[in-house]
């Protein structure tokens, strides 16, 4: 039996929570030496021991998972879709939780750090022996980390960063990030039927739901008791923004149609406002209350037209949204490429099954 590395983010240890910690996935093997190669694979029996570690802003050691099969290949999009439209970590294993803590309850690295000789050797630089998964880890510090593991701890919550703090935000581009893109839509506009546009605004709203569901983060909707999909919107749904700020923000937050926050924590990592091309300068506004308050990495103004893009690349235009940062950070998404990226998750392996 051995002791390995195994990397997460606060994200994909929440997608791996949703098999129950039965399966753990890494890059695709690399060809030749260096990455992920095939020899590393091969070292993998099964019995041995990954010990699973959880990235910024969490930074804890949160499981053990134990290796019950060879490696293998699945297109199953349990950890969600990459900017390329391919599925990530490919390469698995079947495994089996001997311990799986939500990160709230997890051993701090510096802890572990001062314990496992295989960190202490990095001095205050113990974080590099933990940027990548499938790194040896010695028997004696394998057992002793099973043994912080297994000790009872008081909870303690994944705080988000002080104003003028950068956030940590998710590292990985997903496809949603890679279609918010400045080119025209090829729809050809027609008059506006209010009901029409309710609809469509709901059945995106819930789709953006779902896609942040299967990309493994907590999911605010600001109009949960609408109907969607034979249920309602607001079914797994956060019921109160986790954040802490100024009321007056939360008050704007809670209109924006749909916020992704980093898994168990109050760390908004994607915002999201779904307009006709006659709302977009409000839902602008929105962003940029919040950002007087609170630092934004990514927003999107979400729409169905090219009339609503190009109000948007004029809207974003403004001094005052250029003053704010809000033009750096804010894209336009298209209806399309919302709609792509959820039926992709239908039609992929056996993950489509949760969709209905």
């Amino acid at each position: 039996m051995a002791f390995w590395t195994d990397v997460f983010t606060l994200e994909t240890w929440a997608q791996a929570k949703l098999r129950d910690y039965s399966v753990s996935g890494f890059p695709a093997p690399t060809p030749g030496p260096g990455g992920y190669s095939q020899k590393t694979f091969g070292k993998i029996a099964q019995g041995d021991i990954l010990l699973c570690y959880c990235k910024k802003p969490a930074t804890r050691w949160v499981g053990a998972l134990r290796v019950l099969s060879d490696l293998y290949m699945s297109n199953e999009p349990i950890w969600g879709i990459n900017a390329g439209g391919e599925v990530r970590f490919p390469a698995r294993f079947n495994v089996e939780p001997i311990v799986a803590l939500d990160p709230s309850l997890g051993v701090d690295g510096e802890e572990a750090a001062g314990k496992l000789e295989c960190l202490a050797r990095y001095g205050s630089n113990w974080w590099a022996f933990l940027q990548r998964s499938l790194n040896r880890i010695p028997d004696e510090d394998g057992a002793a980390m099973l043994e912080l593991l297994g000790r009872d701890r008081e909870p303690r919550p994944i705080r988000p960063p002080e104003r003028g703090r950068r956030v940590i935000v998710s590292e990985d581009q997903s496809l949603l990030d890679a279609r918010a893109t400045s080119a025209p839509s090829d729809e050809v506009p027609g008059p506006e039927d209010e009901q029409a546009v309710t609809r469509t605004h709901t059945d995106i709203q819930g789709k953006l739901r779902d896609i942040g569901f299967r990309e493994g983060f907590d999911v605010w909707v600001a109009d949960p008791g609408l109907s969607y999909r034979d249920g309602l919107l607001g079914e797994g749904c956060l019921t109160d923004l986790p954040l802490v700020a100024p009321e007056r923000t939360l008050a704007v937050m809670r209109n924006i149609d749909v916020i992704w926050f980093r898994s168990g924590t109050g760390i908004p990592d994607r915002l999201l406002e779904i307009e006709n091309s006659t709302t977009v300068y409000s839902g602008l506004l929105r962003f940029n209350d919040v950002m007087i308050d609170y630092p934004l990495e990514r927003a999107f103004i979400v729409g169905g037209d090219d009339r609503t893009q190009r109000k948007f690349e004029r809207e974003i235009r403004r001094r005052t949204f250029e003053k704010s940062g809000l033009s750096q950070v804010t894209k336009y998404l298209s209806y399309d490429a919302v709609r792509e990226l959820w039926a992709s998750y239908q039609q992929l392996g056996r993950g489509s099954d949760s969709w209905g």
